[in-house]
């Protein structure tokens, strides 16, 4: 993306208040200055280190169906049973997710999850393809590597899964759209021999998945590309958003008072907060991920994820990440130290030796009921736009997200899923 000259910048259209400092945001300001926007950008925490940091730093072209499904609830109270849940719920948690699992259980309906799923294949479509396209832009500055496309593999361990079922998943990839090789033990060992051989099974291959080396390092090329565009930053929080009488919004930090006609809350799930000071409130819960970094150094050229304890280990700049789990509990509450002794247990199974741990992390993903975003315009808010709930998809689905909002601001048509993204579907 070429920087906006000063005379391009003077000329530009209305000033644009982003909210957010995470990959949305920041793909979110991309868009819009490639638009001729001027953007001022609102966070009172550094750039990309939110869950846009901690991820498993994967661009999922393969995430072809929503969490909210038959199979999720089929395998729900084994998880929760488990002595080490890959999936918690805190029970004093319970009573704020009453209206997301009433909704979670309507999307899981064999109805619903096929609609979800039809538009999820569609949006993720053009999504890696235009998140690809903004690693490669920002890749002609970097001075590393940020992304490597050696695929990403998906293992089955300690199970009696046969070829023939490991075919028809690979089968069922393929229908998605999704590139995707049913492998046996000894192939996954051929591509990872620091694989455990011990109760390997088999596995499925994703050929086409990108994987970053470092999170953190794209978020901060792309606030460098954002800068010589002419970003405008306030690193303080937003503490209310009021509506004005002449249209527009006024924008209150501790010490500054902004107005702009448009306004994009990319916040995570700080976003409730603010919307909750308009009185608004939208059914996008908690869901809190781990991961741990490895000081032990293996063998590792590729994701591999171990979807029976929803974790991947990622090979990265500063070692292998052991990333996932998911947590429903209050943000604010005390990080659980055995989810990180489960990720390292899991690790030393997966990998069959003893491990020794770097870092320790812990991070508030926020996630919908349906299993997709919400992008475009707040009911009765006008000029008030919201690019959140995305689960454990924000990475992949960045770029597009920001896209459909410059999209959505200068008047531009949309493709046809930006309808099931609307913040409408849980006002009806």
């Amino acid at each position: 993306m070429t920087p906006q000259s000063p005379a391009a910048r003077a000329a530009s259209h209305d000033s644009i208040a982003v909210i957010g400092a995470g990959i949305i945001g920041l793909a979110t300001c991309r868009a819009l200055q490639a638009r001729g926007y001027h953007v001022h950008l609102y966070d009172p925490n550094p750039v990309g280190e939110g869950t846009s940091f901690g991820n498993a730093g994967l661009i999922a072209n393969y995430a072809t169906s929503p969490m909210a499904s038959g199979d999720t609830l089929r395998q729900l109270p084994g998880h929760l049973l488990s002595r080490q849940p890959s999936l918690a719920i805190a029970l004093r948690h319970t009573p704020a997710l009453a209206d997301f699992g009433w909704r979670f259980l309507k999307a899981a309906t064999p109805t619903n999850f096929q609609r979800h799923k039809a538009d999820l294949i569609a949006l993720l479509a053009n999504a890696v393809e235009r998140q690809h396209a903004l690693i490669d832009d920002l890749q002609t500055k970097a001075t590393t590597a940020l992304a490597s496309q050696t695929g990403c593999l998906q293992i089955q361990r300690d199970t009696a899964i046969t070829p023939p079922a490991l075919e028809k998943m690979a089968q069922a990839k393929r229908r998605d759209g999704v590139e995707c090789q049913a492998l046996g033990a000894s192939q996954l060992r051929d591509m990872e021999p620091s694989l455990n051989p011990k109760g390997l099974a088999g596995g499925l291959f994703f050929p086409d998945t990108r994987h970053l080396t470092s999170p953190l390092s794209l978020s901060h090329q792309l606030f460098v590309q954002l800068e010589e565009g002419g970003l405008e930053c306030t690193a303080q929080q937003v503490d209310a958003l009021t509506p004005l009488t002449s249209g527009g919004w006024r924008i209150d930090t501790a010490t500054t008072s902004h107005e702009v006609p448009h306004v994009v809350v990319c916040a995570g799930i700080a976003s409730n907060t603010l919307l909750a000071g308009l009185g608004k409130r939208l059914p996008v819960v908690s869901e809190r991920g781990y991961h741990i970094e490895l000081a032990t150094q293996l063998p590792l050229s590729r994701p591999v994820g171990w979807l029976a304890h929803h974790f991947y280990a990622s090979p990265m700049a500063e070692g292998i990440r052991l990333a996932g789990t998911t947590e429903f509990c209050a943000p604010s509450r005390p990080a659980s130290p055995q989810r990180w002794q489960a990720l390292t247990q899991w690790g030393e199974t997966l990998f069959g030796q003893p491990l020794d741990v770097a870092r320790h992390w812990m991070g508030v993903r926020h996630s919908t009921p349906d299993g997709l975003p919400v992008v475009g315009e707040m009911p009765g808010c006008p000029g008030l736009l919201l690019a959140y709930g995305h689960g454990h998809l924000g990475l992949t689905l960045s770029a597009e997200t920001g896209d459909i909002v410059a999209r959505m601001v200068a008047g531009e048509p949309l493709p046809g899923y930006a309808r099931s993204l609307s913040p409408v579907r849980f006002c009806q």
